[in-house]
């Protein structure tokens, strides 16, 4: 049976509860720092998505960034991090579709993802499911 997750926008008095997963990026040293830029990507139009499996664990975090002008059409995630039981990946798969909701909302016709050798795939793209 597929584990269901749930994705949440975080708030900015909420980010330290995403603090564990953000330290394993290896992007922060320190919880401040996370929260810092928690904080001003919210500020600046971009936010935190967290991934809460039904257990009420998180187990998942990705961060985005929306255009920043009106020529730009990627949606940029600085971060992306998982921890899964499952090989479905289902947190990875239900932050991707909603960073592709957001794109789309967004007007954006690509994300740029953290992964291996970065990663950008079509808003037209099938969901990964």
């Amino acid at each position: 049976m597929p584990q269901q997750v749930s994705i949440e926008a975080l708030k900015t008095d909420r980010l330290s509860e995403a603090w564990a997963l953000a330290r394993s990026s290896g992007s922060y040293a320190n919880e401040d720092w996370w929260i810092a830029e928690g904080t001003d990507l919210i500020a600046g139009g971009g936010g935190v998505l967290a991934a809460r499996a039904a257990d009420g664990g998180l187990h998942g975090v990705a961060t985005f960034q929306g255009p920043r002008g009106s020529n730009e059409e990627t949606l940029v995630v600085p971060m992306l991090v998982t921890f899964e039981f499952s090989r479905n990946t289902p947190a990875r798969n239900a932050l991707l579709n909603s960073l592709k909701r957001i794109a789309t909302k967004l007007e954006c016709t690509h994300v740029l993802l953290p992964l291996s050798g970065k990663c950008e795939f079509r808003r037209a793209a099938q969901d990964f499911d």
